[in-house]
This record gives structure tokens, sequence and C-alpha cells, in this order.
């Protein structure tokens, strides 16, 4: 005998698969929208490589005008 909250369109939780799809879809959005929120935490901070890079540059700037001075 079948639950007599089952309406025949739900999926035995009292919600019909539009209603769980709207729930997959509204908790989709809000992983996008974190997603988002730390891509652009991590591409304002500096990398390892560009620190390197940096460091190299201003290194060898240094040593020039270090030898340029003696």
């Amino acid at each position: 005998m079948p639950n007599s909250e089952y309406n025949g369109n739900g999926n035995g939780n009292g919600l019909t698969q539009k209603e769980m799809l709207m729930m997959v879809l509204e908790g989709q959005e809000k992983i996008n929208e974190r997603i988002d929120a730390l891509h652009e935490k991590v591409n304002t901070k500096m990398s390892r490589q560009e620190f390197s890079g940096y460091f190299v540059a201003i290194s060898a700037l240094v040593v020039l005008v270090n030898a340029l001075m003696v």
C-alpha cells in the first residue's frame, strides 16, 4: 500500500521532481558564487612565480647599479 502523502509525482520525501531540481539548481548557484569569490581571492594574491620574478629583477638591478658605482 503506497504512502498516503505520495502523490505519484514525487520521490517519496514529499517533494516533486521539479521542486528537487529547483533545490539542486539553487545549491549549484551558491557553489558557483563561492567558486567565483575564491577565484577573485586567488587572483589578487601574488604567486610564488611572480614574487620570484620580481625578486630576480630587483636583484639584477641592484647588482647593475653596484657595478656602475665601482
